[in-house]
């Protein structure tokens, strides 16, 4: 008969087991399940969102980099020339453009990848016009990074003009590998965190953790 210390130490090994195989699936290394949202809106001086047409649109993510070694890391949203359904970048003053990206399908506190810092839109008018160009850049700041506000990303901003409008067709966010995996990795953290003060199935995968470890258990029993 195997001995008390014995059937500890198989207990930890197939916890110790249990936890890497959480922390395979939750961090995805390689991206292979990866989807998302972006959304971009225009507001004014005091950050207060316009609400009329062409002011704001959201959009499906994807990552068109290589999910294993791609560095950086590209995440893109492409728009369709709508009439009414577009967010357009206006040549006015206070006016600015904003924005946020996350995973999942709702943002919130632990799926936002990253979010805009507000760009006045003559700026980027002046920006595409300097560089006789129809895309403008934009920085973006990801809130779990530690030393975020010095490690700011980049997102190109593609534009074309329709009806003297100019409206945004595509927006490509670029992210260096070591940020990407250090964000999983911070998350991750918050993850365990949850975990380990409710005894149940984490905090920090956007609501989606809990359920797949609901049905893992369903499957054992």
């Amino acid at each position: 008969m195997a001995t008390e210390a014995e059937k500890e130490k198989k207990a930890e090994e197939k916890e110790k087991k249990a936890e890497e195989k959480a922390k395979k699936k939750f961090l995805d290394e390689e991206d292979e399940n990866f989807c998302g949202f972006m959304s971009l809106m225009i507001i004014d001086s005091d950050g207060y969102a316009k609400k009329t047409k062409g002011m704001d649109i959201k959009g499906p993510l994807y990552m068109t980099s290589d999910g294993a070694k791609g560095d950086p890391v590209v995440l893109e949203s492409e728009f369709s020339l709508n009439p009414l359904f577009y967010v357009q970048v206006p040549n006015e003053d206070n006016l600015l453009l904003t924005g946020s990206w996350w995973i999942g399908e709702k943002p919130s506190t632990l799926t936002t990848i990253g979010s805009a810092i507000p760009k006045p839109c003559q700026t980027a008018h002046r920006d595409m016009e300097k560089a006789s160009s129809s895309e403008f850049a934009m920085d973006i700041e990801m809130p779990l990074l530690k030393g975020a506000p010095s490690r700011l990303v980049k997102a190109t901003v593609t534009t074309k003009e329709q009806k003297f409008i100019t409206k945004v067709v595509k927006v490509k966010l670029e992210i260096p590998r070591a940020s990407w995996t250090e964000w999983k990795l911070h998350r991750y953290r918050f993850f365990r965190f949850s975990k380990d003060q409710s005894g149940g199935g984490g905090g920090g995968g956007g609501g989606d953790d809990k359920e797949d470890e609901k049905k893992d258990e369903e499957k054992k029993e």
